[in-house]
């Protein structure tokens, strides 16, 4: 992906307009018991300091031993270029409070499946586009009942090349 062009305060505040609206079409289509989004503040601190396509909204289920959390996990790229090649993962354990991303991935509950999405060749979004991808997480029913940390990923793959770690996002589901 090429360098992130600056972001003027006119080009905020029309991404902070669409992502809003994005966001409001995933809260309304959620199914899961929970949801997550940006605030417009957020939407705004986000837009100045991120890498692009970035993470807006988030939706999921708790579930029973044995079940699945279903995720739902909400994209928007503000760039005025196409994105290509994206992916997300998605696994359980504590990483999300690390701020190095490699200690960030490698935190990982091997008693569930680590999940990525979509199929080849990744996700492609048009400038100002927002897209779902979904997962279905399997739980183990040798775990305990207990809430569980997931975490998400998003990265630009470089098939040839180092990919680019693009943003994160953290979910607590509870397994009864």
């Amino acid at each position: 992906m090429a360098k992130k062009p600056k972001i003027t305060a006119a080009r905020i505040k029309e991404q902070t307009k669409k992502i809003q609206q994005a966001i409001e079409r995933h809260k309304r289509e959620n199914e899961g018991e929970h949801f997550t989004s940006l605030t417009k503040d957020e939407i705004e601190k986000k837009l100045k300091r991120v890498n692009s396509p970035m993470i807006v909204s988030q939706g999921w289920n708790s579930t029973t031993l044995g079940g699945v959390v279903n995720y739902n996990l909400g994209i928007y790229t503000p760039d005025p270029t196409q994105a290509f090649w994206l992916f997300a993962h998605v696994w359980v354990g504590s990483g999300n409070v690390a701020p190095p991303v490699d200690t960030f991935l490698l935190n990982v509950d091997a008693r569930f499946p680590r999940l990525t999405e979509p199929t080849f060749d990744g996700l492609t979004l048009a400038s100002g586009a927002f897209a779902t991808l979904s997962f279905a997480l399997a739980v183990p029913t040798t775990v305990q009942q207990s809430n569980y940390i997931g975490n998400s990923a998003l990265m630009n793959f470089n098939w040839h090349d180092v990919g680019q770690y693009l943003d994160r996002g953290v979910f607590v589901f509870a397994v009864t």
